[in-house]
């Protein structure tokens, strides 16, 4: 037996909208901040780089730790923290070094959460998981740019 990674999907269709959605989404809120950040408070601003950077890594830890097999948290755990980590930093830095900070650690929580997610779901749930996180995760973003704004 080797001690390979396999990476194929467990069950259903996840495919690439779904990753789209997510970073398409995500970069506007980081641009729309960077386009208002003289009217928000370091307050908001913390509190719009801890959800920016928590709905990302959540959904896309979700997202991978489905197409893992061997329940291993590895490959999915450190993809969705350091693009948590990222989307924190990148969303908060135009307001404050403590909006980018909280930004950034929340993006390593969600990363973590959402790859254990993700490993875990059984292969007949996986779909209306994954649908279920993307649901959220649009409606969270939509409530954040109408508070942006």
């Amino acid at each position: 037996m080797d001690n390979h990674i396999y990476i194929r999907r467990k069950n259903g269709n996840v495919d690439e909208r779904q990753f789209s959605l997510i970073v398409l989404l995500t970069s506007y809120v980081i641009y729309y901040t960077f386009r208002k950040k003289q009217r928000l408070t370091c307050m908001a601003g913390m509190m719009i780089a801890m959800t920016n950077a928590m709905m990302a890594s959540i959904s896309l830890g979700a997202i991978l730790g489905t197409f893992i097999t061997d329940k291993d948290l590895t490959i999915p755990t450190i993809a969705s923290v350091l693009i948590g980590m990222i989307v924190g930093y990148l969303t908060g830095r135009p307001i404050s070094l403590m909006a980018s900070i909280d930004g950034l650690t929340a993006g390593i929580m969600g990363g973590m959460m959402g790859s254990m997610l993700g490993v875990m779901l059984q292969p007949k749930s996986i779909d209306i998981m994954v649908y279920f996180i993307d649901i959220v995760f649009v409606l969270v973003i939509v409530l954040l740019i109408g508070m942006i704004d």
